[in-house]
């Protein structure tokens, strides 16, 4: 988790060390800003600042009470906000408007519309959770045995069943990071096909994400006993696995633009 500065910092894009600034429901703040940090004020009096080079993106809760200064200023830095319920639940993200054409929300727009584009993106789904299982038995091939293979086979890639060992709460600031991602990409957490069914974007991805690192997390992710250590697991895993997003999000446009072009 992002620490406070006292420190002045240059206004800019996020720098190399940028994390991911988490406002929690514990007390009730304020976001005014300055030109280059957030201000973050509580009930007691106690203020912090965040210079803005420090910040990749913003998780906050609904009790945070947000200054339009502070959410123009981290718009105009390419920093996304996502609200998160009492609940752990992902109500929504803010994030700068994309200027450039985009292309992947295009090509999975004209795949869904096709007769066969609904079908097709459930076969991707399945054949990206088979992804996910290799990614598993990579990263856990010492303990893993056969039987145990089979058996996550079976329940993650056919029946989309896992063992979760992570606090459900942390699975509302994983959809949050992939709607922030989504945003990044030009492309919207919610498609429709061509009979105006729904088609989940950030849910799926997020499940995606979520059995990924319940699988590689595992038992040591049951050991974790307060809020800090688990979000710290996460933005650990979030740190070294972030690639996996990226390489679902290009599976998903390259099997969309050969879909429409067939």
């Amino acid at each position: 988790m992002l620490s406070p500065s006292h420190h002045h910092a240059a206004v800019g894009a996020p720098g190399p060390g940028a994390r991911a600034l988490y406002l929690g429901t514990r007390d009730k703040k304020h976001i005014s800003c300055t030109a280059e940090a957030l201000v973050v004020r509580n009930d007691r009096a106690q203020t912090l600042r965040y210079p803005l080079v420090r910040v990749a993106r913003v998780v906050s809760s609904t009790v945070v009470d947000w200054s339009g200064a502070a959410l123009a200023l981290c718009l105009q830095h390419g920093i996304g906000i996502s609200w998160v319920n009492a609940r752990g639940e992902a109500l929504g993200t803010c994030y700068p408007h994309q200027r450039q054409h985009p292309k992947l929300a295009t090509a999975l727009e004209l795949w869904l519309e096709t007769p066969d584009g609904p079908e097709r993106y459930q076969l991707w789904l399945r054949a990206r959770r088979m992804d996910v299982l290799m990614r598993w038995g990579q990263t856990q091939a010492e303990t893993i045995s056969p039987a145990m293979w089979e058996a996550t086979k079976r329940d993650w890639v056919y029946a989309r069943q896992y063992r979760q060992h992570l606090p459900s709460a942390l699975r509302g600031h994983l959809l949050a990071y992939i709607g922030a991602q989504l945003a990044a990409h030009g492309a919207p957490p919610l498609l429709w096909d061509a009979q105006s069914d729904a088609v989940d974007l950030d849910t799926d991805l997020c499940e995606l994400l979520w059995a990924e690192m319940n699988l590689c997390t595992g038992d040591l992710a049951d050991t974790t006993s307060t809020d800090k250590e688990t979000i710290a697991l996460f933005e650990r895993w979030i740190a070294r696995n972030g690639a996996a997003l990226l390489l679902h999000l290009n599976s998903l446009y390259r099997t969309a633009m050969k879909a429409t072009k067939e």
